[in-house]
């Protein structure tokens, strides 16, 4: 079975169009469909697939710095003398910058 996620509010339009169109559909079907679109139902208050941001974006660019300034200790660090446990370091604050910046750009992930 696929695991697909949608959004709350495009099930709600989808369900709405097709109470719109009627689709020769019976009335018994069509009062059900209007109470589920009533704005008390259950389905109104799905919460959305749609992951929330765990930090401002103020935030995030203080993480970004943090980091780069961070990395940019360790590579100095490196550039002196080389360190198989700084260089491991250096590539896990890399990867968490990565992260960091594509929250910034909305990609939460």
């Amino acid at each position: 079975m696929s695991k697909r996620l949608i959004y709350a509010e495009d099930a709600i339009d989808a369900l709405a169009e097709i109470a719109r169109k009627n689709f020769n559909l019976s009335d018994e079907f069509n009062h059900y469909l209007a109470g589920l679109l009533d704005a008390d139902t259950e389905i109104r208050r799905l919460p959305s697939a749609q992951p929330e941001q765990r930090y401002t974006e103020e935030e995030l660019r203080v993480f970004a710095h943090g980091i780069s300034l961070s990395l940019l200790s360790k590579r100095s660090a490196q550039h002196w003398q080389y360190d198989k446990d700084t260089a491991t370091e250096i590539e896990f604050l890399e990867r968490l910058y990565d992260k960091v910046c594509a929250d910034m750009k909305g990609g939460q992930g």
